[in-house]
């Protein structure tokens, strides 16, 4: 099938049997609320124990799960197969639609990201609704995908610079082509997944007592007060943001560890944004 006339919701879920539920109960939200949902949509369904076209079956999955111009990833059991999945899929900015059983806490602490909750019962008219909820989160992911507010985008709420990209391959050895295009993508994505989990509260440092813990959890709470800044406040504001500037300038000059600049190149670049929205507003 061409690029162009794909047609594949890609569908991130557990597969095999997980603790704490009965047997076949995935199988049931997959069959009775995600299947039904995309088929009401331009979509067909597609999950990856489906996927049998050639001998390299992890790399054809891969292929699928990027290539496809909209997915659902059901995070209720916290696999980490689905993780890493929806990982790769929001490493290269492609439209997902989030679910997860009512009741399951948030993963990320990210207060703009949308989950849509079904429920673990899933009686007739429970199923019907979720049904219906999923279709028009579908088609409404869709239709803003590269919109610079696309909630469930974290390239766009992260303020990364691009998004990650595969290049053209040769056919010859392409499968190790292929994994070495992939390893060298986790870097991507274990950055944006740092920076995920540097949004909440407990921070990437929570547990870490050093002086660059303490420096980002200071900018961190600066930044947060500045947000709030009154209009007559502007210009001290504007002053104090060039401040953060130039102190997580240095400590990224001075990062002895990779992670660490990483981080503090998204705080710089989450500084930069909130300092372009003060002057908006003058």
């Amino acid at each position: 099938m061409a690029k162009e006339d794909n047609k594949s919701c890609f569908v991130i879920m557990p597969i095999s049997e997980c603790d704490g539920y009965e047997k076949g109960h995935f199988g049931h939200v997959y069959n009775d609320i995600i299947k039904p949902a995309i088929e009401k949509t331009e979509f067909i369904p597609v999950r990856a124990d489906e996927v049998k076209e050639t001998n390299f079956i992890h790399l054809d999955i891969l292929k699928k799960l990027i290539d496809a111009p909209i997915a659902v990833c059901d995070l209720s059991t916290r696999n980490p197969n689905v993780l890493f999945e929806l990982g790769i899929r929001q490493a290269f900015d492609k439209p997902v639609v989030l679910m997860q059983e009512k009741g399951t806490p948030k993963i990320f602490d990210i207060a703009p990201l949308r989950y849509l909750e079904y429920s673990k019962d899933m009686k007739y008219h429970e199923v019907l609704k979720s049904q219906t909820e999923l279709k028009e989160a579908i088609e409404a992911t869709k239709a803003v995908e590269g919109d610079i507010g696309n909630i469930n985008s974290i390239v766009k709420l992260m303020a990364l610079s691009s998004p990650a990209s595969i290049p053209v391959l040769d056919n010859s050895n392409k499968e190790v082509l292929a994994l070495d295009v992939m390893r060298s993508q986790m870097t991507d994505l274990r950055m944006m997944l740092e920076a995920m989990m540097h949004e909440g509260r407990k921070g990437f440092f929570q547990k870490r007592n050093s002086i660059v813990a303490i420096e980002y959890e200071r900018i961190t709470n600066k930044l947060d007060k500045l947000s709030t800044i009154k209009t007559s406040d502007r210009e001290h504001a504007d002053i104090e943001y060039s401040k953060l500037m130039r102190d997580t300038e240095e400590i990224m000059m001075n990062c002895g560890n990779e992670a660490d600049h990483r981080m503090f190149k998204y705080l710089m670049n989450k500084i930069i944004r909130q300092r372009e929205e003060l002057v908006l507003m003058r």
